[in-house]
């Protein structure tokens, strides 16, 4: 994933939601990182910011629409 631009598919403020989001993406084989996710363990505030390569970035978001 490092020679692809990352862009954002989801911003998540809930904990239980993340997990399953994540899940969902590895499920489908599609990498991702998160930013804030650290932040949001310490002082359980602020969304958690997923991401993925660009050429991902439809299908991980179509995945993730139900949530």
């Amino acid at each position: 994933m490092t020679d692809n631009k990352l862009v954002s598919i989801s911003m998540v403020n809930n904990p239980a939601l993340l997990t399953i989001a994540k899940s969902i993406l590895e499920d489908a084989d599609i990498p991702y990182i998160t930013r804030g996710e650290g932040f949001q363990v310490i002082y359980a505030t602020g969304p958690v910011t997923l991401m993925v390569a660009e050429q991902d970035a439809e299908q991980a978001r179509e995945l993730l629409a139900d949530l």
